[in-house]
């Protein structure tokens, strides 16, 4: 069957010059998309091999870099300078007050009217074993004219106390709700090396004869 079919096709080239011509344009058409493919092929790759070859180029010449562990110690002084900066407080109880404190010092200056505050929580700080941060809401009713003084005295908190949203409410009269979150070193841990204070030994009553 095959082989009846492959005469047909031979002798259907050698009588049919139409034939011929359609299968050259064919395996031509073929052959300039294989060449196409290639070449983008070959232009992807290029580029990819690019872009490697500078990011490898800039490692290099960072790694000849003398001035990266000068870099790092600044660095690392620069956040302990920052941390140096966060409030320290003693307890949660108290880092909820300092805040409670805070924001109705905020809405006095601000001039706000019926201002009630309430600390929501305080959590721990994923990663930071030495914070806490404080969630509190502030409520108050907006003299006219007062609520840009209102947000900008808020902005004085950054960039540890921060505001996290802040609903306005108008009508007859209006009325600002901003939670605010707010953040707070832990006391120091004490020092396991210091020795405990001896106690003292009570005086004796008296000396038995």
């Amino acid at each position: 069957m095959m082989a009846v079919r492959w005469e047909q096709v031979r002798q259907e080239w050698k009588q049919n010059r139409r034939f011929r011509l359609g299968l050259l344009v064919v395996l031509m058409v073929l052959g300039l998309q294989a060449v196409l493919m290639l070449s983008d092929r070959q232009k992807v790759l290029a580029e990819s091999y690019g872009r490697e070859a500078a990011l490898l180029q800039r490692l290099a010449e960072a790694s000849r870099e003398s001035a990266w562990p000068e870099r790092a110690d600044q660095a690392e002084a620069a956040l302990a300078a920052a941390r140096s900066t966060v409030p320290q407080v003693s307890s949660a109880g108290l880092a909820q007050a300092e805040l409670q404190a805070w924001l109705s010092g905020q809405a006095a200056s601000a001039g706000l009217q019926e201002p009630r505050v309430r600390a929501e929580a305080t959590l721990d700080v994923p990663g930071q074993a030495d914070l806490w941060q404080v969630i509190a809401r502030l409520d108050a009713v907006v003299p006219p004219g007062r609520l840009e003084g209102v947000l900008l005295a808020l902005s004085t908190g950054l960039p540890w106390i921060q505001a996290e949203r802040v609903e306005v409410t108008e009508g007859r009269e209006t009325r600002l709700g901003v939670i605010v979150r707010a953040y707070y070193r832990k006391p120091a841990a004490p020092d396991a090396a210091e020795p405990a204070p001896a106690e003292a030994v009570p005086a004796a009553a008296g000396v038995s004869q």
